[in-house]
């Protein structure tokens, strides 16, 4: 006869395999000054195409408003006064005639919540190639600072590519997140609500690479085996992020750039490559607190706060056994 202190650690660890199976909790580091954000972030693998993110999970992630306040592309927090997304979202915009603002701070695309900041001044990169998508990669300037004593409100870490070349930088199969209110399936409607997918990085030879992309250099591809998850349309500008478990830290792999059609199994979605781009970004930003991932840590934890529970209670238990 199963004794009930059997029965509970059986049920315990039921459970607990359970919730490790569905879902992946990404701890940060509170002490960094860039990619970590308010509550840790919550992905739970048997999603298929992507899911609703946790509340305030993304603290960096941006809004891009026209005049008419609809939402039309992402983009990334970099600092106070800067904001990343893609050139191809901002190309035909004349800040002379047309009202463009970001909203930072919001889960969700109607919340009243959160800091809505009209651009100043935008920067598109000089080699910005409108038919290949190359260089699709602009920042802007906003006509006053974000106000980080918004809780809600986090940077995005740079990239740091120790131990690897910038052009080759997220390597192949790297686990990456994707996010943003773009639609939920092509052709379809935006998502009201922030939404995360991930994906893994595809060698530029694979076939649903190599058919999409224009220059492997400043591009990559990520998608996952057989289709179903991807960003689409709306999606545009904002990040694609890698966790680094050094840091525990996230950092920008690559912006959110073009595809063929959502979620095909014979197509990737394109990104421009972060790691090509940090000069760049630092000739226009300047000063401004952007920050390299690892260049701010401290007090780095080797264990989860949700593994660090569970063994707890596991040896509570197995005493009373």
């Amino acid at each position: 006869m199963i004794c009930q202190s059997q029965l509970i650690l059986f049920v315990l660890c039921f459970f607990l395999h359970q919730y490790l199976v569905q879902a992946t909790i990404y701890s940060c580091n509170k002490t960094a000054l860039c990619g970590c954000s308010k509550k840790p972030v919550n992905i739970n693998a048997r999603i298929v195409g992507g899911e609703i993110a946790a509340s305030h999970s993304w603290g960096w992630a941006v809004s891009l408003r026209k005049s008419s306040n609809q939402h039309f592309c992402g983009g990334s927090i970099l600092s106070p006064n800067y904001v990343l997304t893609a050139a191809h979202c901002v190309d035909n915009i004349n800040l002379s005639r047309d009202k463009l603002t970001v909203v930072v701070g919001i889960d969700n695309l109607y919340d009243n919540i959160g800091q809505r900041i009209v651009v100043s001044k935008i920067y598109l990169h000089p080699n910005w190639h409108s038919k290949r998508f190359e260089n699709d990669i602009a920042i802007l300037k906003l006509n006053k600072p974000i106000s980080f004593n918004d809780d809600n409100i986090a940077k995005l870490c740079l990239p740091s590519f120790r131990g690897t070349v910038k052009n080759n930088f997220p390597l192949s199969n790297s686990k990456l997140v994707a996010i943003g209110w773009g639609h939920t399936m092509s052709g379809g409607s935006l998502s009201t609500n922030l939404r995360q997918v991930t994906l893994a990085a595809v060698g530029n030879k694979e076939p649903k690479c190599s058919n999409s992309i224009k220059n492997t250099d400043i591009q990559f591809c990520a998608a996952v085996n057989g289709g179903g998850k991807d960003t689409c349309q709306g999606d545009s500008g904002g990040p694609l992020m890698y966790y680094s478990d050094i840091y525990e830290q996230w950092m920008l792999a690559g912006v959110t750039s073009f595809g063929h059609g959502c979620a095909l199994a014979n197509y990737a979605g394109v990104y421009t490559r972060a790691t090509m781009y940090i000069d760049w970004i630092k000739s226009i930003v300047g000063n401004d607190g952007v920050v390299i991932a690892g260049g701010n840590t401290a007090n780095i934890s080797t264990l989860s706060t949700m593994v660090s529970i569970a063994t707890l209670l596991f040896l509570f238990i197995m005493r009373s056994l």
